[in-house]
């Protein structure tokens, strides 16, 4: 059974101070999902800013997708946040229709706060994500420079589920994006029952941020057996 893996990059103007270790931080990711088990995984990349949502890759086997460069990633515009969260998440939902039971990750990652959404708003984004939450989708949120516990919540993310990293440092960035990586596919393979942030990993990040309490404990939960017959869709990054 494949396991779709989707995610959304923020590609807005503030991300041009950051261009290069995003770049690094994405590359790391893909290099960690291709480790260790993870050839059944179908990814999807999904770049968004005020312009346009573009779709790079959709449900493309994870050996085939290529690293980010300079020229595959161009930061522009303003941030459509709770637009792109939402249609991503659909998007996700009907890509599904018909397939076997799969496990759902979604990784959701902006170093801003919305300001440019015009279709959706932060209830009807924060209903589908409780709505899809019930149903066992995981969701995970990664705050670039920025307090990101207020911002998930408003989405209804928890805060084991959500991470602030220090985007001034290039170690921190690519920490947090191979931990996120480590999570997704051990969560896949039945490692762990959920994809969420250890305390180490947060330190990792940088996180200055995180609320006393809001990361797993160091020993995962053991996966129950309907979670070990999931696949997995992942990651979208805003």
């Amino acid at each position: 059974m494949p396991n779709p893996s989707t995610r959304t990059l923020d590609r807005t103007g503030s991300m041009e101070a950051i261009r290069d270790d995003t770049i690094g931080g994405f590359n790391a990711y893909i290099d960690g999902l291709k480790g260790d088990g993870a050839a059944g995984i179908e990814f999807t990349l999904v770049q968004i800013d005020s312009m346009s949502i573009d779709k790079i890759y959709v449900a493309v086997p994870i050996a085939e997708v290529a690293r980010l460069s300079r020229e595959t990633y161009e930061p522009r515009a303003s941030t459509p946040l709770i637009d792109a969260a939402y249609k991503t998440i659909t998007a996700v939902e009907a890509s599904l229709v018909g397939a076997p039971a799969a496990k759902v990750v979604i990784c959701i990652q902006t170093d801003g706060q919305e300001n440019s959404s015009t279709e959706h708003s932060w209830n009807e984004l924060n209903a589908l994500v409780k709505e899809k939450a019930a149903l066992g989708w995981q969701f995970n949120f990664m705050g670039v420079g920025m307090d990101a516990y207020d911002q998930g919540a408003r989405m209804g993310i928890a805060p084991a589920a959500t991470v602030a990293y220090d985007h001034r440092d290039a170690q921190a960035t690519r920490a947090v994006f191979a931990a996120s990586a480590e999570n997704t596919r051990d969560y896949a393979l039945g490692r762990c029952a959920s994809p969420v942030y250890s305390e180490k990993q947060k330190r990792a990040a940088g996180d200055r941020y995180a609320p006393a309490g809001s990361s797993a404990s160091s020993t995962s939960a053991k996966p129950s057996r309907r979670e070990l017959k999931k696949g997995i869709v992942d990651d979208i990054n805003l």
